[in-house]
């Protein structure tokens, strides 16, 4: 089993030790991504190409043991970080990275659609919510995750957050777009959530 690399915004939250992704099955960035995309960016990120996988299976059993002991009357919005996929590669004699991230988001659904916050988000799809702000791991992603043994309201209170930070790639045999639609699509059949949505294929350049 490949460790998981996780960062709580809590206390206590730690980094876990990493592996390289076995030769023999496709890792989590395969998983993640998809193959053909995972051999696009190998074209893109040129000899220094490495993919960097964690287990998907921890992450997984970590991301629905949260989502089941969340309680809205205690949340104190402490979510754990997951980053299974980081890819390194060098364009033109420097670093290029892209990392995928996916975790509890600390928005709730209500949060991105009502108020003065929700101008800060813009609907992609419906159910489907991308902040318009841009941070170190890209643009989040947000949408409703109902998982298996959690309390009502779980799916749009503690929805799931995911996204895409592309740096310092030039070549783009494939899109940060169909990246993060993989990433989404992926991470929602991992863990099984009950909503049914369509991840558009134009999120960041619409």
């Amino acid at each position: 089993m490949f460790a998981l690399s996780a960062c709580s915004s809590g206390a206590g939250g730690g980094t876990d030790g990493e592996h390289s992704a076995s030769a023999a099955a496709p890792g989590a960035c395969e998983l993640l991504f998809g193959e053909r995309n995972v051999e696009a960016l190998r074209t893109d990120l040129g000899a220094g190409f490495q993919p960097h996988d964690r287990s998907l299976t921890e992450m997984k059993e970590r991301m629905l043991e949260e989502a089941q002991v969340w309680d809205p009357d205690t949340d104190k919005l402490s979510r754990t970080t997951f980053r299974p996929c980081q890819i390194e590669g060098r364009v033109d004699g420097k670093e290029a990275w892209v990392n995928a991230t996916v975790g509890w988001s600390t928005y709730d659904v209500t949060f991105v659609t009502d108020g003065k916050h929700s101008r800060d988000f813009r609907e992609v799809a419906k159910g489907v919510y991308l902040d318009r702000r841009e941070g170190v791991d890209g643009r989040p992603l947000i949408m409703p995750c109902t998982v298996p043994g959690t309390r009502p309201g779980q799916g749009e209170e503690l929805p799931l957050q995911v996204s895409v930070a592309d740096t310092d790639r030039t070549d783009r045999s494939v899109s940060t777009d169909q990246l993060l639609k993989a990433l989404a699509e992926s991470t929602r059949e991992l863990l099984g959530c009950a909503e049914k949505v369509t991840v558009p294929e134009k999120l960041l350049s619409r």
